[in-house]
């Protein structure tokens, strides 16, 4: 298509500021529907080079395909990692409970003062 070429995003572009100037000629003029046309051809131009720019912005597809593989080996190592989790939230209590028990003894142990 036609469109794609890159250079319609400035040619839109001004295409658009130009009609923006052309609805101050006309609404001096006192002519409210040439501003009110200039207006719609300015806004409809400004949202043509929009759409036009985020259309280029697009991903290719090999780059969507690596992302996505990306996301399959990033969920193995979820997946690989999730069952060992509740071994270590074990391990974390009983390192708790015996820092515990130590901290008792020592406060039992200190002088009063």
């Amino acid at each position: 298509m036609w469109f794609k070429h890159r250079a319609w995003i400035p040619i839109a572009w001004l295409l658009s500021l130009g009609n923006l100037a052309g609805t101050w000629l006309a609404a001096r003029t006192g002519e409210p529907w040439h501003a009110t046309i200039h207006v719609l051809l300015a806004t409809g131009l400004a949202v043509g080079a929009r759409h036009l720019m985020t259309r280029q912005r697009r991903v290719p597809a090999d780059e969507l395909q690596e992302a996505l593989d990306d996301n399959e080996r990033l969920q193995q190592v979820v997946d690989t990692m999730q069952p060992r989790l509740p071994e270590l939230e074990e391990r974390v209590d009983f390192a708790e409970r015996l820092l515990a028990t130590h901290r008792e003894q020592n406060h039992q142990d200190a002088p009063p003062r």
